[in-house]
């Protein structure tokens, strides 16, 4: 079986059984299950995982399938054998919103997150939300002022746990205006696709077909950098301003396909 599906979310996502995104993140699911579904919750981005793990397992439930929490609470215990055989049981796995970078200093290089990536590769279903949707990416924005984003040095960029390639993603994208920064990250790396999700919106990545699925009421932004044919980003001081020539972008709502690959819009 090949990798299983993501689902990326922008946040601020209603706790509620009638919650779009969290059906289309069961369904998936109830997919690639033999049986009752298992999905391992891991709220550790939180600033109160256990209240976190609480209400997302009570959320998940009401839809028939059963929850494990998986909350190290130290990088010690992310190796621990039984967490790690209870995270193998797991047929998804939900990453809560909170701090990013709290998530990925406890999970990497962890037994724990290497028995998700198995599971993944096995087809196991992911989904984040906000923090938990910004950590996949193999680079991930962990610092950024909106107001100062488009001076140089002014956002900071670190590992993500790499279950996306050649992505970025911010989270409560249009409410929380954050364009310059994503645009900043784009600008630095004109490789990666930029994705800008806003709340109360997501994505279903298709590893197979290539694709992405907007689902959600509102906003996907598409920053893609590989047109940039001029910017000066390696050359200006800290602080001072940035300029880029040749960045595109997409607005994109529910139902619109992107090809990730091709980047471009299936009509």
């Amino acid at each position: 079986m090949s990798r299983g599906r993501i689902i990326s979310m922008g946040g601020n996502v209603e706790m509620s059984l009638e919650e779009p995104l969290y059906k289309a993140f069961i369904d998936e699911v109830k997919k690639v299950s033999e049986g009752k579904p298992k999905i391992g919750i891991i709220p550790s981005a939180s600033g109160n995982p256990p209240r976190t793990g609480k209400i997302y397992s009570s959320i998940f439930s009401e839809f028939g399938v059963e929850t494990d929490v998986i909350d190290p609470l130290q990088r010690k215990d992310a190796s621990d054998e039984d967490l790690v055989s209870l995270t193998y049981e797991s047929d998804g796995f939900f990453f809560s919103g909170g701090n990013q970078l709290r998530l990925t200093s406890l999970l990497g290089g962890t037994k724990v997150l290497e028995a998700i990536r198995e599971r993944f590769m096995e087809g196991a279903v992911l989904a984040g939300t906000s923090a938990g949707a910004v950590c996949m990416t193999a680079t991930m924005i962990s610092y950024g002022l909106v107001e100062n984003a488009l001076l140089s040095g002014e956002i900071e960029l670190t590992q993500g746990l790499n279950f996306i390639d050649n992505t970025i993603i911010d989270t409560h994208f249009s409410a929380r205006g954050r364009f310059p920064r994503l645009f900043h990250a784009v600008a630095e790396n004109p490789g990666v696709l930029g994705v800008g999700l806003g709340e109360d919106t997501g994505i279903i990545w298709d590893f197979k077909e290539h694709t992405f699925k907007v689902i959600g009421s509102g906003n996907v932004v598409i920053v893609d950098g590989k047109q940039i044919h001029h910017s000066n980003v390696s050359e200006v001081e800290v602080g001072q301003a940035i300029s880029v020539e040749g960045i595109i972008v997409h607005i994109l709502i529910e139902n619109i396909v992107y090809d990730f690959v091709e980047r471009n819009i299936i009509h």
